[in-house]
């Protein structure tokens, strides 16, 4: 797959998957990336390559297959989809509408320049989707990013649904559906993930940022979901992170509960977070998540710590600290999460102060 993702027009890469439908494992990448590296990969003759498929139709067959598992609904929904000039602009809209929603678009001509908005799909970016929300008295906003495999999610206020409560709400909704089973979500991800998953029958097993996929090959029960921020892999649906259908599994969810998304949500809690981010050459990450990382060893009312993606303190109050290298940019990335906004204050300039120290000596 060719694809910038939610990164900015000039950025584009390739990202690839196994006969599954299941993104690459880090084992799997290693492996092709010393191929190429190393240059140790064979070529053949240009009529010994094989064969190409072009299929101009193969989106037809997508929403053929969505259909046959997501029926049309009962109560039309209005609906405004934000595509983000992506290649969601092409399937999302008409799919809802042939599930028997009213569709409003926004930015939905397909434009790798990206005029409408940045593609990363976050509440500063969709500030005029919310509006448009709110004056159209819509019952739902989604938007996607570039590829489409990012979801986001607007109230019937046009409030932003955070991604961990979207996520807790996705666990909720597949727990309902078939009952107790694993989920599998990234280290930066929220304790109330845990407690809609333990009141529904789940347990939840956590791993590396951009890594949730892989539990589909690793041992032990076949997972119901695997999920990160945005990202939402339904294992019954498909190996593969799919905002389109998600989006479609929300609407069928909400149309069928008769009330509103902000009534949906109201049993997920409800807790104040934030993300930050610190400029720290590359050449000292190293040794500044060592100097964080005896620091944060030493905080006092910690549950436990976890060390295998940054450094997680999990708090006995429910509150947590994750502090962690950014493996695509040259910065510290800081994620909080409190019971309060005072707490989540206290607790972030705890965590800015120990990355300024560790990053400029």
């Amino acid at each position: 797959m060719i694809t910038g993702s939610h990164n900015p027009p000039a950025d584009n890469g390739l990202k690839c998957y196994n006969h599954d439908g299941r993104e690459y494992t880090g084992d799997e990448e290693a492996i092709l990336e010393e191929l190429i590296l190393n240059n140790s990969y064979q070529t053949v003759a240009w009529d010994k390559v094989g064969s190409v498929v072009a299929r101009q139709d193969i989106a037809k067959d997508y929403e053929r297959a969505v259909l046959s598992d997501i029926k049309p609904v009962e109560r039309p929904l209005r609906i405004v989809v934000d595509c983000g000039n992506g290649v969601g602009s092409d399937v999302t809209p008409r799919l809802l509408s042939r599930l028997g929603c009213k569709v409003t678009t926004i930015n939905a001509n397909i434009d790798g320049t990206f005029p409408g908005r940045p593609p990363e799909p976050t509440p500063e970016t969709l500030k005029d989707t919310s509006r448009l929300v709110s004056e159209l008295r819509a019952d739902l906003g989604v938007a996607h990013d570039s590829d489409a495999d990012r979801l986001s999610v607007l109230d019937e206020r046009g409030r932003y649904v955070t991604n961990d409560r979207l996520l807790a709400l996705f666990v909720k909704i597949l727990l309902q559906r078939y009952g107790p089973g694993r989920i599998v979500t990234s280290v930066d991800t929220s304790p109330r993930i845990d407690e809609v998953a333990e009141r529904y029958g789940g347990r939840v097993e956590r791993t590396r940022l951009g890594k949730t996929h892989e539990a589909l090959v690793s041992g032990g029960d076949r997972p119901l979901l695997c999920c990160e921020p945005w990202k939402i892999i339904d294992v019954h649906w498909g190996h593969w992170g799919d905002g389109i259908y998600a989006a479609c599994k929300l609407v069928s969810k909400l149309a069928e509960d008769k009330g509103t998304l902000s009534n949906l949500l109201k049993d997920i809690p409800d807790y104040p977070q934030k993300r930050l981010a610190f400029p720290c050459p590359d050449r000292i990450k190293h040794s500044a998540m060592e100097h964080i990382k005896a620091k944060l060893m030493k905080e006092k009312r910690v549950k436990d710590v976890w060390t295998y993606d940054g450094v997680r303190v999990n708090y006995e109050d429910g509150s947590y600290a994750l502090l962690r290298p950014s493996g695509t940019e040259p910065k510290i990335r800081v994620y909080c999460e409190a019971r309060s906004e005072r707490s989540l204050k206290k607790l972030v300039d705890k965590c800015a102060s120990l990355v300024k120290k560790a990053t400029l000596g």
